[in-house]
Formats: C-alpha cells, sequence, structure tokens
C-alpha cells in the first residue's frame, strides 16, 4: 500500500490539485492586501468634498501604520524632511489618526489663536490616563478659561518673588556638588533631579534634600520615563508601570492636600503653587475634588521639571560651547555687582540683568524644549491655500518654526546678541518665536522656567567654570523632550576667590581690542587648572584673541 499511495502522488493530476490549492491559499491574502490598500489609499487622499481646496501634499504611510515608526525613530529629523520635500505645511497619518503638520509664524499663529472655533486640544490616550483629565491642559472652552485665572494666581509677581529663594537654593546647592565631583557630572540625569527638586519645593512646598523629595523624584522620573508608551494596559506595559507609578504619587499628594485644605480653613495659607491654586479656588466660592487637585498639582510638576531640565541642559551645552557669551555674564554681574557666589538675588535685581535675559532667549530659540502641539480640527478650514479636514489631528511645529523664520540672519547660530534691542531680533513678529506657545494655552509657568534657568545660568558663572567631558556635540534625540542621548557628561571645576577688580583686571584687555597681541600664545591646560574662572574665559573667548 505504501508505493501505490507514492505513485499515486507523484501522478500529474495529483501535483496540479496541489499547485491549483496553494495558488487559492495565497490568492486570498494577496487580494486582502490590495483591497486593503486601495482602500488605505482612497481613504488617506480624501478630504472635505464640500470644500473645493486641496488636501496638503504629503504621504499616509503604511496601511493603519501610517508613518508611526517613522516619526518615532528619526526625531527631529521627521519633520525637517517632509517640511523640505513639502512646503510649511504637509499630510501625513502618525499615532493612528490623519495628521496635518503646520510650522512658519503666520501659519502657527492661526491655530493657536483657533482654539475653540477651529481647533481644540487633542493629547495621546497615554498621556491622559496618566496625567489625568481633572487638570488645565486636558479642559477647553470655559472650563478651561476659568481654570486658567485660578492657575495664573500661582504665578504672579508675589507668587515668583516668594519662589526666587527656594529655587536659588536648590540650584546654588546643586552647582556646588557638581563642582565637587572629580568625575565629569551626566548633566541631564542631574538637572532632571534638580528641577524637580526645585519644582517641589516651589510648587507644592516640599523641601528639597530630604528622603521624602527623593523618593517622590524617583517615582515621578519613573512614570515620566513611561509616559510615552503603547495605549494598551498589559502587565509589566510601559503604561501600566506608569500608571503604577501614578497611583503612589497620588497617595503622597493626598495627605499634602488635606494639611493645605485645613491650612486654609484657618486662614493659615502656604506660600507655594498648590495652596495659592487652591485659595484662588475657595475665593471665588469653587471647591476643587481631591482628584480634581491631583491632576493639576501632577500637572504643575510634569511642566515645571521635564520642558526646564531639558532647557537646562541647553543652556550649559551651550555655554560650554560659547567662552565669550559666558565673558560677557560676568561682566554683566560685575556691572550690576552680583559676581559674588552665594550673594542672594531678588526677582528686581534679576530682572536688570538683561543680556542674561538674552541666552536664556537664544537657548529657547535654538533648542525649545517643547516641539510643538497637538490639536483636532472642529470644523474644515483653509491654511495656506489647503483644506484642513474636520476630525484631523493638526500639530504645529516649535522647533521648526523658529529655524524657518526670514526675521533673523544664520538662525543656526547661537548669538544673544540678536535679541539686543536694537537688533532684527528683537523686532521680530509675536510668533515667530513661541518657545511657550501662544494663544489661550500659552504657558502659565512660563516665567518659572525662565526664572529658574535665569538663575541657574548667574550660579554657574558665578561659581565655576565647566567644559564637555568629551569636547564633542552630542547627538540628540527629541522623544519626550529634546536631549543628548549621551546625558551630557560635563566636567566643573570650581572658582577661586575672586573680586570684581580681579574680573575687571582680567577683562581690560578683551573690552580693548577684539583682536589678540602679537605675542599672543595659547596657555598650558595648567593654566586653566590653576587660574581662577573669569581669567579662563578671558584666554578661550573669541572675543580675546581667537
Amino acid at each position: 500500500m505504501f508505493n501505490n499511495n507514492l505513485v499515486a502522488s507523484e501522478s500529474p493530476s495529483y501535483c496540479r490539485t496541489m499547485l491549483a490549492e496553494c495558488l487559492l491559499h495565497a490568492a486570498v491574502p494577496l487580494m486582502l492586501v490590495l483591497v486593503l490598500w486601495v482602500l488605505w489609499k482612497h481613504y488617506s487622499n480624501q478630504g472635505d468634498p464640500s470644500c473645493d481646496l486641496p488636501l496638503p501634499k504629503g504621504s499616509m504611510g503604511l496601511p493603519f501604520v501610517g508613518e508611526t515608526l517613522a516619526f518615532a525613530t528619526q526625531g527631529a529629523d521627521f519633520s525637517r524632511i517632509r517640511h523640505e520635500l513639502y512646503g510649511d505645511v504637509y499630510k501625513t497619518h502618525i499615532l493612528g489618526r490623519p495628521t496635518v503638520r503646520v510650522r512658519g509664524a503666520a501659519n502657527v499663529r492661526k491655530i493657536l489663536h483657533g482654539e475653540n472655533t477651529l481647533v481644540t486640544t487633542v493629547w495621546p490616550h497615554s498621556i491622559r490616563e496618566v496625567l489625568g483629565i481633572q487638570n488645565l491642559a486636558m479642559n477647553s472652552g470655559d472650563e478651561h478659561r476659568f481654570r486658567k485665572r485660578i492657575v495664573m494666581k500661582a504665578f504672579n509677581h508675589d507668587a515668583m518673588e516668594e519662589y526666587l529663594e527656594s529655587t536659588q537654593t536648590v540650584i546654588r546647592d546643586t552647582v556646588a556638588r557638581w563642582c565637587g565631583q572629580r568625575q565629569p557630572v551626566l548633566v541631564y540625569p542631574a538637572t532632571r533631579e534638580m528641577t524637580f527638586q526645585s519644582a517641589t519645593a516651589s510648587l507644592v512646598g516640599v523641601r528639597s534634600g530630604g528622603e521624602e523629595a527623593q523618593r517622590v523624584t524617583e517615582l515621578f522620573q519613573n512614570m515620566v520615563d513611561n509616559l510615552f508608551s503603547l495605549p494598551i494596559k498589559i502587565p509589566f506595559g510601559g503604561l501600566a508601570k506608569a500608571l503604577q507609578y501614578r497611583q503612589s504619587i497620588d497617595e503622597w499628594l493626598e495627605g499634602h492636600i488635606k494639611i493645605k485644605q485645613q491650612d486654609i480653613d484657618n486662614g493659615d495659607v502656604g506660600t507655594d503653587a498648590l495652596s495659592r491654586m487652591m485659595l484662588a479656588a475657595h475665593d471665588v466660592g469653587h471647591h476643587l475634588s481631591s482628584q480634581e487637585i491631583q491632576d493639576t498639582a501632577v500637572e504643575l510638576l510634569f511642566a515645571g521639571h521635564e520642558t526646564t531640565s531639558s532647557a537646562a541642559t541647553s543652556l550649559i551645552m551651550h555655554l560650554a560651547l560659547q567662552p565669550q557669551v559666558v565673558q560677557k555674564v560676568q561682566e554683566e554681574l560685575e556691572k550690576h555687582g552680583l559676581l559674588q557666589p552665594d550673594q542672594p538675588l531678588s526677582l528686581e535685581q534679576v530682572g536688570r540683568l538683561t543680556y542674561v535675559g538674552q541666552v536664556v532667549k537664544e537657548v529657547l530659540r535654538l533648542s525649545p524644549p517643547i516641539g510643538g502641539g497637538f490639536r483636532r480640527a472642529l470644523k474644515t478650514f483653509e491654511l495656506d491655500g489647503f483644506q484642513i479636514p474636520e476630525g484631523w489631528t493638526v500639530t504645529y511645529s516649535i522647533r521648526d518654526t523658529h529655524k524657518s523664520t526670514d526675521t533673523v540672519s544664520s538662525p543656526e547660530r547661537f548669538d544673544p546678541d540678536r535679541w539686543a534691542a536694537d537688533s532684527d531680533g528683537g523686532r521680530r513678529g509675536r510668533h515667530d518665536y513661541i518657545p511657550f506657545g501662544g494663544g489661550p494655552r500659552a504657558c502659565v509657568g512660563k516665567e518659572f522656567a525662565k526664572l529658574t534657568m535665569k538663575l541657574l545660568c548667574v550660579e554657574l558663572v558665578r561659581a565655576c567654570r565647566w567644559e564637555l567631558a568629551d569636547g564633542k556635540v552630542p547627538a540628540m534625540t527629541t522623544i519626550p523632550v529634546p536631549r543628548p542621548v549621551n546625558g551630557l557628561p560635563v566636567r566643573f571645576t570650581p572658582c577661586e576667590p575672586r573680586t570684581n577688580n580681579r574680573l575687571s583686571e582680567a577683562t581690560r584687555i578683551c573690552k580693548g581690542s577684539n583682536a589678540p597681541a602679537a605675542s599672543y600664545t595659547p596657555p598650558k591646560q595648567e593654566d586653566y587648572d590653576e587660574a581662577p574662572c573669569h581669567t579662563v574665559m578671558a584666554r578661550k573667548s573669541e572675543a580675546c584673541g581667537a
């Protein structure tokens, strides 16, 4: 029987039958793929039929997946490449939705000021799950306007004056620790810890440096590290981990909220942002639920440290590469009598440091910590000659808008002087520079973020000198915020005690000439090791002889 079966299996009719079955099995999935591809191409090119305007140029990528993988892996190059191909407005398909990507001052202005009429805010599912929906960012319309008025009470002039002392203390102590380390410091993780300690002290009222602050810092950073995950709750997945950390943070916050509420009822209100916000709601007769306060506190901490740590890292990196800028900061501090380390500052004194403000502006222009924002079209509208269909996602790019503006020369160059009152940068349009967004959803904590960066700039220049450990500009990643892939190892060295007169003598020649003397000889490394900071920067500065 074995031989008969073998013969039968080799017969021509059997082979034809097998071939037909194989072709049939292959044809079904091929036809399914073809149908799906046709449907995808039809769907991806279909806009609002009632609108005569064309859709923006661009590609919707693969069926269902779209261009999400490229968006996640290419970082800033994703939008740069497509803007070069398609212009200021292009279409794509990312994160499961058809999307229009926008840059340029006029286009971004229309999106930012079209809140509640043309567009509304939209957030990825994982962010809504973890950060909560009872906070300012997730609300819209009248509720958003009401909540913003309450939160703004926590960032007025009096509040900022209160936050200054604790913020300066955290920054000064952190810089001192950096200077005390013999090995290079990984700046990005170090600034994340520093800015969170500052945020918990100023925004929540938790004293920095204690075990409680350290534990919450770890919880919060672990939550953020898992925030941008697939929106699927699976055991040990990123979203599940983030929600577990959020639950622990809520348990910690609950105790503080009860104490603050009791203090408000007794007329003893704290000076931190959360207490001020709760009092503002109480004064207008609005009772905030525990969940609303928790979501708002997490939002403040997230916005107050994650983006600021990115900006602080960029500040340290840019200044390490620009010794002539550091020298000008030193000269400004000397001019105002603020060069001595450990000298406390007032809000008024910080406000007089115009060049320090220019440095911070230039860091935020060249390395904005927020890449852009997400919106959803409430109705079909026109933008730059194209239709934006109702229901589509609209994302505006801060980074690409800064770099594409024609109101500034050499946009890739770090130059704080472009922000001087008599420069082109000082006269640019409002939406050519939008590091904190704009319109109804402009960042409420932007003044706190700028204050933190100004204080960091001052404390660094007064206390130490620093250089990139490997002498190279690191590769950057941009999700969730711009940061060096290597953490930015930096070598910090403490300054010797000095007086303003010593600085004047060290910089006297620099002010008199932009060219080196004929006998100029580059100093040796051991000269740097023994010299005070201002002398080192004068020797290194291009303004003094490069």
